[in-house]
């Protein structure tokens, strides 16, 4: 059922146990959202825990908060008033759905949001994620602290590239200057967030190279590979070395996850990756998307590309 902005904080508001979780493969707006509504609830006596059924990227430390995550374990049972998951549809919370038994919460703004969830907030001119809960907590009169606003800003950045992306809007802008006032500090923000391990800078070069344009050098697909993903810390961002290539529209990268599961993000300068990640299981915006496909790497590679070329003929008829 679709909630108000404000029915949403109402029902987080009489809620005293509450479970918080996001996608799996997270990034900065998935914690940012996650963190900041946590800091914001900090001071109302909640019992509130984080779960998250996947590891967290090492260039997010300048968030207060991330010893708190939890992994779900398998057989155990948490039963709370409310589990809220932020920035994902529900069925890419991995095992938190099978352990969290409670009411759903959603709030997102992905345009390929299925909203089956109990409740759901969708706003898919949202920036971010993070961007609801700063209107969430500007709509019920919540306190901003240092930790929710640096949270909050963070994931602003994530999603909107530091404010170069297409869905930045005046409002985006807006809400970054007021969590500025509130003390947050950019610099330091882009400063962790752009860092990388020396190992994960060498396999960025190794990603590099194993990039190929298909389709009249409109696709550019880069695969991680396990041994690749093995030496990397984090591959964050590494499809946008694709994306860059002038004459490419649709930038995808491919990264082992398990024998024969494979992770998808794809980029795009003007065609609905949405609307292709959707077509093989995933989901996300119109210029940024992504899926899981449970298949080794080379046979996850002919799906995705075979889906992209199907997608950009399709927009081209």
């Amino acid at each position: 059922m679709e909630v108000t902005l404000k029915q949403a904080g109402e029902l987080i508001e009489k809620a005293n146990k509450i479970v918080l979780s996001s996608h799996v493969n997270p990034d900065g707006d998935n914690v940012g959202s996650t963190l900041g509504l946590y800091h914001a609830l900090k001071g109302t006596n909640k019992d509130i825990k984080i779960l998250l059924d996947d590891d967290l990227p090492d260039n997010l430390g300048m968030m207060e908060g991330l010893d708190l995550y939890q992994k779900p374990q398998d057989g155990e049972i948490i039963e709370c008033d409310l589990l809220v998951i932020l920035d994902v549809d529900v069925d890419r919370i991995g095992r938190v759905k099978d352990v969290v038994k409670a009411p759903i919460l959603n709030l997102d703004h992905h345009i390929s949001n299925t909203k089956v969830s109990d409740y759901c907030y969708v706003d898919a001119k949202a920036a971010a994620t993070a961007q609801i809960v700063y209107s969430l907590i500007k709509e019920m009169n919540w306190q901003f602290n240092l930790e929710a606003a640096t949270c909050i800003y963070t994931g602003l950045c994530s999603d909107t590239g530091f404010f170069c992306y297409s869905n930045t809007t005046p409002y985006t802008l807006k809400a970054a200057a007021e969590l500025l006032e509130i003390g947050v500090k950019p610099d330091k923000i882009s400063e962790i967030f752009y860092q990388r391990s020396f190992s994960s800078v060498k396999a960025a070069g190794r990603a590099i190279d194993t990039i190929e344009l298909y389709h009249d050098g409109k696709i550019a697909l880069m695969i991680i590979d396990k041994a690749l993903k093995e030496s990397a810390d984090n591959t964050e961002g590494f499809v946008n070395f694709a994306r860059n290539i002038r004459g490419v529209d649709v930038a995808v990268m491919i990264k082992y996850a398990d024998d024969e599961v494979t992770r998808v993000s794809m980029r795009s300068k003007s065609v609905n990756v949405s609307e292709i990640a959707q077509s093989i299981g995933g989901g996300g915006h119109i210029r940024a998307a992504g899926a899981t496909v449970y298949k080794n790497l080379m046979e996850a590679k002919d799906i995705v590309l075979n889906a992209i070329i199907k997608g950009m003929n399709k927009e081209n008829a």
